[in-house]
């Protein structure tokens, strides 16, 4: 990993010697543990992520960093991205919509930019964008209110309808990175092997569980009012 040293007026140290000036500072725990990338402090095995606005990369951080750019701020480099995974049950997607979409694979994640919403599928390439239509999203969307918390380009829709699945999410977008990632790593052949397949359902079976299941409000028959969802 590239070292960014703060722009303070002094010239950066070369990366040798830095290297080194690191290794005889640091606890032997410490130089093999993960560091905030933006503050070098050590973290914990399970941590927080930004997301780099400009690259779309997502980096290391600590909790005090991951504060500084909780919500959607104004002219902000980076955002902190959500760690709520939610299992929409009751989300609403007829074949035509899904056919619409004319993806390749059964998989896509769908989230909002400034600029309006982007599609990708995973592929053993990589991340695929597909072009997304403005009334194809406009259409799911009204039917399914929830997407409009999404918070812009940290939270993505996750869809998987891979075999006969029907699973939707509402996911921090370090997770559909996550699932991307495996598909890269694992995929052999036109098929994907077997291993690639058993990624593949581990990594869902694990979403379902880290997931509250959120089902739409309804109107309660006595008050009139609205229920509350499931969080």
């Amino acid at each position: 990993m590239t070292a960014n040293y703060p722009d303070n007026g002094h010239i950066a140290p070369p990366p040798l010697r830095a290297l080194r000036r690191f290794a005889r500072t640091q606890p032997i725990e410490q130089a093999s543990a993960e560091h905030c990338e933006l503050c070098g402090e050590v973290l914990a095995s399970e941590h927080r992520h930004l997301l780099d606005l400009s690259s779309r990369a997502c980096l290391c951080a600590c909790d005090a960093c991951t504060l500084l750019f909780a919500g959607e701020r104004q002219q902000a480099r980076y955002r902190a991205i959500p760690r709520r995974v939610l299992l929409l049950s009751d989300f609403q997607l007829g074949e035509a919509q899904w056919e619409a979409l004319m993806l390749p694979v059964n998989m896509v994640y769908i989230f909002r930019t400034a600029q309006g919403a982007r599609a990708f599928y995973p592929s053993p390439a990589g991340a695929m964008e597909s072009l997304l239509g403005l009334e194809q999203w406009q259409g799911i969307l009204a039917a399914n209110p929830v997407l409009e918390e999404m918070e812009k380009d940290v939270e993505a829709l996750l869809i998987n309808r891979v075999r006969e699945q029907r699973e939707y999410y509402l996911a921090p977008i370090d997770v559909c990175y996550q699932l991307v990632g495996k598909i890269r790593l694992h995929w052999r052949g036109l098929s994907g092997g077997q291993e690639a397949w058993e990624e593949i359902r581990a990594f869902f079976e694990h979403l379902q569980v880290q997931a509250t299941i959120y089902t739409r409000p309804t109107r309660s028959p006595t008050d009139g009012g609205e229920q509350p969802c499931q969080r």
